[in-house]
């Protein structure tokens, strides 16, 4: 499968994300997956290609964040869809990827 997109985080989204829900305040891992990132991801999944999730760049990435969006989802959809259309990199901190990639494959359910 090849790759066609690239999400770059801290240009297209912000590069100091919230926490998990809307309610929470800005920047929150909510408004990322429903505002930009399940689109993208959906668009891969049709396409059948996959979508690099660049995480470069960005000042830290909040565990509440991080379930938010891409563990969320994950309970959603499921880890195996995830991580068959998605790719991580981190050019200045390769931990940002094996966060997310955890909690995608061991996903945080939501205490509301």
């Amino acid at each position: 499968m090849e790759t066609k997109d690239t999400l770059i985080i801290a240009k297209e989204f912000v590069d100091n994300p919230g926490a998990r829900d809307r309610e929470d305040g800005p920047n929150s891992g909510q408004q990322f997956l429903e505002d930009l990132f399940i689109d993208r991801f959906n668009k891969a999944v049709e396409g059948n290609y996959i979508l690099t999730v660049d995480l470069t760049g960005v000042l830290g990435y909040p565990s509440s964040f991080v379930s938010g969006s891409f563990g969320k989802l994950s309970i959603e959809r499921g880890a195996e869809i995830l991580m068959k259309h998605l790719i991580f990199v981190s050019y200045n901190n390769p931990l940002n990827v094996d966060k997310v990639i955890n909690e995608i494959k061991n996903p945080t359910p939501s205490k509301k």
